[in-house]
């Protein structure tokens, strides 16, 4: 890593040496102010297909379960607790005293028709809630979760998407939900300009008073990098998010910017659609996984801002076969590979959003494909746009982009790799996935569950299902004043917390 860029331990220990001064000198922003690269697909939790629609949501809804930053680990949310009665019931002990937004009461009832929706046909969350077979309120403040077989990763799954709880009066009016949120979070939702921003007031009657948030928060969408650059540069927003590597060096020059990156479970991929003819074949999708100089794209696509991957853990976390699992580059054996399946002189497209930063590495790809004869039609759209078109409709059979990350690897299976999964557009898994998977669910301990999900990821390496490229590190920057940021494992900050030194 460049001596200019330090960790966000050592960061945060200088911000605070140098910048708070006292408890008297931090005062609240009146309005934070966030430049964002794309725009949310919706504030539907159960219905939207961006991985970054996280940091628009977060605000917004709490979970029922929360996890610690650095490591993933399950905290309180909006359930004090939370106990496997036995193999097949969860129950959970929910938080008195919280409403949502609307003046609601949060109570167990609203949590079954929020698990019940997002379970249901026609939810993006349908496969990682396969195991519920009911959800019953024992009374108002507790709720039992009755598995159809034991699922250990549940607990983690209510920290994402799942657990977001949506005020019940808004789930009757689900295309209202979409672009008018109404949750129990920090915030409240003002206005939603599409492709433009996002404007957020703070809630007032939160139930945490521990925790601090200006009194608004706006996301301003500016697509363009070097437009986000020059936004921070020139005090029009406070903080930059998903800074690309090549913009990181310039703005850490600047005095009054203070830049921070932090390892992430954020994955540069190519998704693939098995149901295409040409990906279909596993010979195909291995040889195109082999014509690509990983070390090379982590060095040269990213500025030394990412990690080789060949699966979707990074080789820090505890289920991770990454190491062992590497793709070596070796185009020779690619182009055997092709001519095997008779695809020497293969064409096919591939979506991609349209920001500066991927059409680079876009370039990057179809370069290494054409040194092994196959061709590479570009589409760059707008984020929202390239998830559309490639996961609803279907339209092409690739799409550049990246998976932003799970607090639990049974999530990143199960949406991402079992037949039923969401992001898994053709619904062909790898052999013996699913079946590892479960069987990981069966445990309770990490290292119990390691074994099996270790064996999850052998089973989708040896399939080659997709093209994992690599790990990228989750790079902001902010104005020097700011401090609090807190960044996790996912990459997808909360920004609670986040004070001004005055």
């Amino acid at each position: 890593m460049p001596a200019w860029l330090s960790r966000s331990t050592v960061l945060f220990c200088c911000l605070l040496l140098t910048a708070c001064g006292s408890a008297s000198a931090q005062t609240r922003l009146n309005e934070l102010t966030v430049a964002m690269s794309s725009d949310l697909s919706s504030f539907d939790p159960a219905m939207g297909n961006a991985g970054t629609d996280h940091v628009f949501l977060y605000p917004v809804y709490d979970t029922l379960i929360d996890f610690e930053p650095e490591t993933t680990e399950p905290i309180p949310g909006l359930a004090t607790s939370w106990e496997y009665t036995d193999p097949h019931t969860l129950e959970l002990e929910l938080r008195e005293g919280v409403t949502f937004h609307d003046g609601e009461e949060f109570t167990a009832d609203a949590v079954v028709k929020n698990l019940e929706r997002s379970r249901s046909e026609g939810s993006n969350l349908q496969s990682e809630l396969a195991s519920i077979s009911d959800v019953v309120a024992t009374d108002d403040h507790t709720v039992e979760i009755r598995l159809s077989e034991p699922d250990s990763a549940l607990p983690l799954i209510l920290s994402d998407r799942s657990g977001m709880m949506v005020s019940p009066a808004s789930l009757e009016d689900p295309d209202t939900l979409a672009t008018r949120p109404v949750g129990t979070g920090p915030w409240e939702f003002l206005d939603w300009n599409r492709g433009s921003a996002v404007k957020l007031t703070a809630n007032d009657d939160y139930w945490d008073e521990s925790v601090e948030v200006s009194p608004n928060l706006t996301f301003r969408v500016l697509t363009d990098p070097k437009t986000r650059v020059d936004s921070l540069i020139t005090n029009q927003v406070d903080f930059s998010y998903q800074v690309g590597a090549g913009d990181a060096e310039g703005l850490a020059l600047n005095e009054q910017i203070t830049v921070q990156a932090d390892p992430s479970m954020r994955v540069r991929m190519v998704y693939l659609d098995l149901s295409d003819d040409l990906m279909s074949d596993p010979r195909v999708r291995e040889a195109l996984n082999l014509a690509i100089d990983r070390d090379q794209l982590a060095n040269v696509g990213f500025f030394g801002h990412a990690q080789p991957a060949s699966t979707f853990l990074p080789a820090t976390h505890w289920a991770s076969v990454n190491e062992e699992s590497a793709y070596p580059y070796d185009p020779e054996r690619a182009r055997e590979l092709l001519s095997e399946a008779g695809a020497e002189d293969a064409s096919f497209s591939m979506l991609l959003p349209n920001d500066a930063n991927t059409v680079r590495i876009a370039e990057i790809l179809r370069y290494s494909f054409k040194e092994v004869g196959v061709t590479v039609q570009m589409k760059p759209r707008e984020l929202v746009q390239s998830t559309t078109e490639y996961f609803d409709e279907h339209r092409d059979p690739a799409l550049l982009s990246a998976w932003t990350g799970r607090p639990d690897p049974a999530q990143t299976y199960a949406q991402l790799l079992a037949a039923s999964g969401y992001y898994n557009a053709g619904s062909v898994a790898p052999p013996g996935l699913e079946e590892a998977v479960e069987e990981s669910n069966t445990h309770t301990d990490n290292d119990a569950r390691a074994d099996s999900l270790k064996e999850a990821g052998r089973l989708d390496r040896e399939f080659s299902t997709f093209m994992p490229l690599v790990f990228e590190d989750a790079i902001v920057a902010y104005d020097k004043n700011i401090q609090g940021y807190q960044p996790n494992l996912l990459g997808k900050p909360k920004f609670t917390n986040v004070i001004e030194a005055g």
